[in-house]
């Protein structure tokens, strides 16, 4: 483009060094050059974004249909998933067909300008000559410069369709690259070694809200200490702040007010890979990458490129998964990934595995039993507690039954701590954790 407005410009003072008239009669044409950079830029962009954004939505709906596939036939959801494809697919055909008839516009008249301007100037050019004027030798250093310049940008404008589709992406990659992450490292903090974070954890007065939930807060004045070596249990109903506890220890997210300090130092003091590397976590829906069980166990201690066999071999054994894997086939070389035909229990253990390979010094179980049966969540309790042997750990519990042997109950309720103590303490108290548990065994 800038070549084209270039040429445009060196043609036209070339036109009216040799005849001015001729120059400004010629260039009554640009105008449509003009109005098809302005159709451009107000038609062609936009269709080219709801074109985007439809294509964008009709791809989700088939990912997450292949994704889901086996839960797609079993409710018979395969018409209603077309339809929404193919709804989706006739959005991206209307926007796709405005966008082509606007672009053949733009080509045209690209495409059209130049010629116009040629023959008005040739036209006058003849009318000059005749009039004896101008000598036809100027004539065609006139037209000839106009009209190159004038070809130049309407090449240029005819590919302007394609550079406003790279503009449109490359606006949207640099509004990725100007993002600035919300939890900084903090610079050259002086806590770059791991013992600062081995000993108590301490939410102090800690106030958070959700970015996306504005005036919702999820915790409010929350101050708990978890001591180092202790198991801790977060029990409460929904909602209640348990999870965010755990995010905010991760620094997933960082606290509104207030601070959740290590040791006395507070976590945003520390550089995000220092304080994760003493983290392990294991989760209510452990994800599996599509690699083999050694290469996800040792996805755990990614802090390091020479974490042996054996260390991932004693790990499946603290995880009570090691007999399992090595009755298989190709024992720990399995591949495993979406379509693997594990069961939940054995999904739980190796994600365990995984959070002990690193020796984590402190152990986070999110409701790591509360989506298995009874039979799968006794043996993953099993290697639970052979997980949380010498660490400190903090458990979020939906089954009461799983945290009676925790050093400290904590029961939450509208992001504060209502009632904490030993299993028996609060059963003796008689309020709301004794409730929740009484309820689950009338009902388990």
């Amino acid at each position: 483009m800038l070549q084209a407005v270039a040429t445009l410009v060196v043609g036209m003072v070339v036109g009216f060094v040799f005849s001015w008239q001729q120059t400004l009669l010629t260039l009554v044409t640009l105008p449509l050059v003009c109005l098809s950079v302005y159709l451009e830029g107000r038609f062609i962009m936009k269709s080219a974004q709801k074109a985007k954004a439809s294509i964008e939505e009709a791809s989700q709906v088939a990912v997450e249909a292949i994704t889901n596939i086996r839960t797609v036939n079993g409710l018979c959801l395969e018409r209603q998933v077309l339809d929404q494809y193919v709804q989706q697919i006739d959005r991206v055909d209307v926007a796709c067909r405005r966008k082509v008839r606007f672009r053949g516009l733009v080509f045209a008249l690209g495409q059209a300008a130049p010629f116009l301007a040629y023959g008005i100037s040739m036209y006058y050019g003849g009318v000059l000559v005749a009039e004896e004027r101008m000598n036809y030798e100027d004539i065609i250093k006139v037209a000839e410069a106009l009209i190159f310049g004038s070809w130049m940008l309407g090449q240029a404008l005819a590919y302007a369709p394609n550079v406003n589709d790279a503009i449109l992406s490359a606006g949207r990659l640099m509004d990725l690259f100007k993002r600035t992450s919300t939890q900084p490292n903090p610079p050259q903090s002086p806590y770059n070694t791991v013992e600062k974070s081995e000993g108590d954890i301490v939410y102090e007065n800690v106030g958070f809200e959700y970015p996306t939930r504005k005036g919702t807060p999820i915790l409010q004045g929350l101050n708990l200490t978890i001591k180092k070596s202790t198991t801790v249990a977060l029990v409460g109903p929904s909602g209640s702040g348990k999870s965010t506890c755990v995010q905010l220890l991760l620094r997933y997210y960082d606290p509104v007010s207030g601070s959740v300090n290590l040791s006395g130092v507070p976590s945003t003091e520390f550089p995000l890979d220092t304080l994760r590397s003493k983290l392990g976590l294991v989760s209510q829906e452990p994800v599996l990458f599509d690699r083999t069980i050694a290469e996800n166990i040792a996805y755990g201690n990614n802090f390091r490129d020479d974490v042996s066999m054996q260390e991932i071999i004693e790990a499946a054994k603290k995880s009570n998964i090691h007999n399992f894997i090595s009755a298989l086939p190709q024992g720990y070389d399995t591949r495993l990934g979406k379509t693997s035909q594990l069961s939940g229990g054995q999904k739980q253990r190796i994600a365990i595995a995984r959070a002990l390979v690193r020796n984590p010094k402190i152990l986070i179980l999110d409701e790591a039993t509360s989506a298995l049966d009874l039979e799968s969540e006794k043996v993953v309790q099993q290697a639970l507690d052979e997980a949380r042997s010498g660490r400190t750990c903090l458990t979020i519990a939906h089954r009461l039954t799983t945290v009676r042997n925790a050093d400290l109950i904590c029961v939450l309720k509208r992001g504060v701590v209502v009632e904490h103590g030993t299993h028996d303490e609060l059963m003796a108290l008689n309020k709301i954790y004794a409730n929740l548990y009484l309820m689950q065994q009338v009902s388990g």
